[in-house]
């Protein structure tokens, strides 16, 4: 039962009601069947009308019809001429059976007949009602006619009716009355009868072709909405087991979702969740590396805290508990600063996207910092600033775009020799806004330019030791650059010094 319900899953049960649905077309053709039915009877008619005529005309004639009623074939139908009484003067003979509907013969006779007859009857009977039809049993053998084609007939009129045997081959007859006048008087009704027998076995066959294409159609449709279900089923449900097996109780990532080789959307689903989970991965690693690089800068000034606190309860000198405090003091703010660029980090990985973005002028933002830089370095470091005459403009966060400069600038200027020139170019190409940052320090080692941009790095030579870093600020300009679309990138001049190229998208 359960692999039942397996193969038949939801999406499955829609594909078939969806096939079978178009299945069903053929239903509406049995339907119709009924229209052209009546356009065959309706044609039968007006063909026993003109055989009536025929025979006023000769009887009006004065012509002998009896001896015409007589040569009248079963195929043509049966003849009779009844006064206004009712009774039958002129009659070409009753019907002989045709024998084409003897067993195996008829359509009616075939077993998906039958079943589809069996189990369309009710519906169709709803679908379409049916009015009961008069007995022709004793009609036909009748000498005397009152029948209601008969009365219109003898009253002026054109009459038609529809009649059926009682016997197991329910014989249905058509029947038509004509007048026949004499001096203005009617004299007698012509009265022509015809069976279906050809109607119905044409109708017969039609229906027992229809039934066999419903019943292909149905196989097919069940075979193909197999087919189909497997092929978009069996990688959806490997795709739910999967989901449920990729997080342990923790949260954490424990694998990835294994990529379908089908060239189909539910191949491209499958590739596009194992890169999301690739990245989640990567991201998850990065995160905990984060936290142990975090854990780890607060160690040393943790332990610089707690020896300095430890040895102000040993020490009495008042100079001595001034240099352990002045320790303290600066640990705690060393690791006040660490905290502040942490969650200065976080915030720009998490917000970024979602900050309020203007259209900055790159080259007027470079100007006012410069201009700043001058003023706090004075002659220790100067700026040689080549910036374009108009306007380069950037889509960003003006303030976030300010954080980025001054990082780079305050790392060249950290690293810039006293009276050296920091030098910064300002240019446009390629659709973007490229800020490049020169400075003529020792440069960065070859093993160290793959690792600039990480986070908690740091380099200095062994003569600026004594400055502080947290080896986050690079780390914060990458982050926020690639947030708006954009890269950096370090390098060393030939000449000496390393250089710093941001480069943002330039707004449109």
């Amino acid at each position: 039962m359960q692999q039942v319900t397996r193969m038949f899953s939801r999406i499955s049960l829609r594909l078939m009601l969806f096939n079978l649905l178009l299945v069903f077309l053929p239903v509406a053709g049995v339907l119709l069947l009924g229209t052209y039915e009546e356009n065959l009877e309706q044609s039968e008619r007006e063909a026993m009308q003109r055989q009536a005529r025929i025979i006023v005309s000769m009887m009006q004639a004065h012509m002998n019809v009896g001896m015409i009623a007589r040569q009248i074939g079963p195929t043509d139908g049966r003849l009779r001429v009844v006064n206004p009484q009712g009774h039958v003067i002129v009659d070409s003979g009753a019907l002989r059976d045709s024998g084409e509907d003897e067993e195996g013969s008829s359509p009616r006779h075939n077993w998906l007949y039958r079943a589809g007859a069996a189990v369309l009857k009710r519906p169709l009977q709803w679908l379409r009602p049916a009015h009961p039809l008069t007995s022709s049993d004793d009609y036909e053998r009748s000498p005397i006619l009152r029948g209601k084609e008969v009365q219109d007939a003898l009253v002026g009129l054109i009459g038609n009716e529809k009649r059926v045997s009682s016997a197991p081959d329910r014989q249905v007859m058509l029947y038509t009355a004509l007048p026949v006048y004499e001096r203005g008087n009617i004299i007698a009704a012509v009265l022509v009868s015809r069976p279906t027998d050809d109607i119905r076995q044409d109708i017969h066959a039609i229906r027992l072709a229809i039934l066999q294409i419903f019943l292909v159609s149905v196989v097919l449709a069940m075979v193909l909405t197999l087919m189909v279900s497997m092929t978009i089923v069996r990688p959806l449900r490997q795709l739910r087991k999967e989901s449920g097996e990729i997080l342990d109780r923790r949260g954490r990532l424990r694998g990835r979702f294994k990529p379908i080789g089908n060239p189909d959307e539910i191949g491209d689903l499958s590739r596009a969740l194992d890169g999301l989970t690739r990245r989640l991965e990567q991201h998850q690693q990065a995160t905990e590396a984060f936290a142990s690089d975090v854990s780890h800068e607060f160690k040393n000034p943790l332990a610089s805290i707690r020896m300095a606190t430890e040895m102000l309860s040993q020490v009495e000198t008042p100079n001595e508990r001034a240099r352990f405090l002045r320790i303290t003091e600066s640990e705690i703010a060393r690791m006040e600063n660490l905290l502040s660029q942490v969650r200065e980090i976080t915030m720009i990985d998490a917000e970024i996207q979602k900050e309020e973005k203007v259209q900055v002028d790159v080259a007027g933002l470079i100007r006012r910092i410069i201009d700043g830089f001058r003023l706090r370095e004075k002659d220790r470091v100067t700026f040689d600033l080549h910036i374009p005459d108009g306007p380069l403009m950037a889509t960003a966060s003006e303030d976030r775009l300010l954080q980025v400069f001054e990082n780079v600038l305050d790392n060249a200027v950290s690293f810039a020799p006293l009276n050296s020139t920091v030098t910064v170019d300002v240019t446009a190409a390629d659709k973007s806004v490229i800020v490049r940052i020169r400075d003529r320090g020792p440069g960065i080692p070859a093993e160290n330019l793959d690792r600039i941009f990480d986070r908690f790095f740091t380099y200095r030579p062994e003569q600026q030791r004594n400055h502080r870093h947290t080896g986050l600020g690079l780390s914060i300009v990458k982050a926020i650059v690639e947030g708006y679309g954009g890269g950096v990138t370090a390098a060393n001049e030939t000449d000496g010094g390393a250089v710093f190229e941001v480069r943002l998208p330039a707004a449109a």
